[in-house]
């Protein structure tokens, strides 16, 4: 076989996994695709952000991060604060003419794809082919992913799932192949992507990757190590046009209160407001049972692996990483790591500690390749063994999906049972821009008693508050409201707008001071006289100065990748030339 049959092998098979793997994601994600969505948990909040950042798409605006038409039209600065990449590409979905719900489901669709293939990249490059597609299996199917797409609704944060691998597999490429720049690069750009889809995913991701690099740092040359961390560094940079805001702007916004959800991280911790004792099989939504679940998979592997592959230091040593790592991840779980969590109030804005069960699943994905691994080039005890716990996984997590995915009614299906949030999905979807929709309230901007507002129904746009004055109001956009007062007395002026930095106001032209109103709108002071007024919102300092980093460390980036391109061809065209001039001197 010639090395032209081989390549068309190896793509030929490469092709089959991935049409597996397409009817892998049909497979589990069919309940959404025939029925529709169900609606549960953070599905409504995705829905109303995704009609929104579309609306402001077509109005021009390229970055649409204050949604004017949510809070019941008193908008909120939403999009400052949450990553905006998985809406770019909905909103895209959107402009080829799919509808709202079509569009989800394909997003749901498509990171689950995206998952299964970028955990093929990963497991192909680490072990083989067949444990790759069985390990993206494994991984597509874990239990967690199904209570994010099922129950949570994580739109974003599944999208999360899918670059994990990715991440994990380009760092393998940057340690295996540390001349090629290419790869650093894309690492970068890697964890650019990840920064821009879901935050809570970003850090916890950040945490178990740290723990992955110092696995390296003690088997690799230092300078290599530094130069894969310096890949996290700029792709960070290329993002900071949303992380800088993100960071700097908190203090305006109830942010805060995320700590305090359902009691705070305490009361999420495994073994005390999710107690194991209690695990009940049939209780779907159930963190113990997932985390047990996922568990009992990566232990029974790991006991059989580092048992049967003792005297195999490779394997026995790659065993271990994955087991310990797993082990860190159920640490931060637990009340042990108390200390840890008391220490940091970053940490702490991830709400409830089983969000790392997102890093687990992976861990746990990884383990089930290696086991297959093992299982191939296995004696026949072993491999009986092997291929029970596998199996038994599949099986396991195949269960957990179908059960979970018919469990809860969906909008084509309705006449199975009630939905807390089935009739307002439904606004949603099909009303979404008469102001009739609220926002989530850790992103509303505080009053002047630092307490969150509550926005109020059918409320006028434009009112007066003190004194006498007639109002017209000529246009009210996104990002523009533009109206005429006439005072006959010292009138203050309220805008059905929450005050944010970011909104500037004209009057007849010049800039017009304003001021917060007690429920937290903006309000401002005009003398008697007839005025043209122009409320605009437009960038703040730290956007300016984090699309000044985006754009440098994008360019840093450029340079390297096509720095490193040019000296390739450079050195291909030496060597031909030198090739030729051999044969030269040889003919004579």
């Amino acid at each position: 076989m010639n090395i032209k049959q081989k390549f068309l092998k190896i793509f030929y098979i490469d092709i089959i996994f991935i049409i597996l793997l397409i009817c892998a994601t049909i497979i589990l994600n069919l309940v959404m695709i025939r029925d529709g969505l169900n609606g549960m948990t953070d599905m409504k909040w995705h829905l109303t952000w995704l009609q929104h950042f579309y609306k402001e798409l077509t109005e021009g605006i390229w970055y649409p991060r204050w949604l004017s038409g949510t809070n019941y039209g008193y908008g909120s600065p939403t999009f400052v604060f949450y990553p905006p990449l998985v809406y770019y590409l909905g909103s895209l979905f959107k402009f080829i003419g799919l509808s709202t719900e079509n569009t989800v489901t394909l997003l749901f669709s498509l990171a689950l794809f995206l998952s299964g293939f970028n955990f093929y990249l990963f497991a192909c490059n680490r072990w083989s082919k067949i444990s790759g597609f069985f390990g993206s299996i494994a991984y597509m199917s874990m239990p967690y992913l199904a209570l994010d797409i099922y129950w949570r609704g994580g739109l974003s944060s599944i999208f999360t799932q899918a670059w994990i691998p990715l991440i994990w597999w380009l760092t393998d490429k940057c340690f295996s192949q540390p001349k090629q720049i290419k790869w650093m690069v894309l690492l970068a750009f890697s964890w650019t992507i990840a920064a821009l889809t879901h935050v809570p995913s970003l850090l916890i991701c950040c945490i178990a990757w740290s723990i992955y690099i110092l696995y390296y740092l003690l088997n690799k040359p230092w300078k290599t190590v530094v130069k894969v961390i310096a890949s996290p560094i700029l792709g960070f940079g290329v993002a900071s046009l949303y992380l800088l805001p993100a960071i700097f702007e908190q203090s305006f916004v109830n942010v805060s209160v995320m700590k305090g959800v359902l009691g705070g991280f305490k009361a999420g911790m495994l073994g005390v407001g999710l107690s194991l004792i209690d695990i009940n099989i049939n209780q779907l939504v159930s963190i113990p049972y997932i985390f047990a679940h996922q568990s009992l998979g990566i232990f029974c592997l790991s006991i059989v692996i580092i048992i049967a592959y003792k005297q195999d230091k490779k394997i026995f040593h790659e065993c271990l990483l994955w087991t310990f790592s797993s082990l860190f991840i159920v640490f931060m779980m637990t009340p042990l790591s108390i200390p840890i969590w008391n220490s940091s109030s970053t940490l702490q804005m991830l709400q409830f500690p089983w969000r790392f069960l997102q890093i687990y699943a992976f861990f746990g994905a990884a383990i089930f390749s290696f086991g297959t691994h093992i299982l191939i080039k296995s004696r026949l005890k072993l491999k009986i063994i092997l291929f029970l716990i596998l199996a038994l996984l599949l099986i396991f997590n195949g269960r957990y999906y179908y059960k979970l995915s018919r469990q809860y009614i969906t909008l084509d299906r309705p006449g199975r049972g009630n939905i807390e949030h089935l009739a307002y999905i439904n606004t949603i979807l099909n009303d979404p821009y008469n102001d009739n929709l609220r926002d989530v309230e850790e992103y509303r901007t505080l009053t002047n008693n630092q307490s969150p507002p509550q926005p109020l129904i059918n409320q006028e746009k434009l009112s007066v508050i003190e004194g006498k004055a007639e109002l017209n109001l000529e246009n009210w956009l996104s990002y523009q409201r533009k109206f005429t007062v006439t005072a006959k007395t010292f009138s203050v002026i309220k805008i059905r707008t929450y005050y944010y930095p970011a909104w500037h106001l004209y009057v007849n032209n010049n800039f017009h001071q304003v001021h917060k109103y007690q429920d937290g709108t903006i309000a401002f002071n005009l003398e008697p006289g007839f005025y043209n007024v122009l409320l605009v919102y437009k960038s703040t300092k730290s956007f300016v100065v984090g699309i000044i980093i985006s754009i440098t460390s994008l360019i840093i980036l450029l340079i390297l990748f096509n720095f490193k391109f040019s000296e390739n061809i450079i050195y291909l065209k030496f060597s031909k030339n030198r090739k030729i001039e051999n044969s030269k001197k040889q003919l004579f």
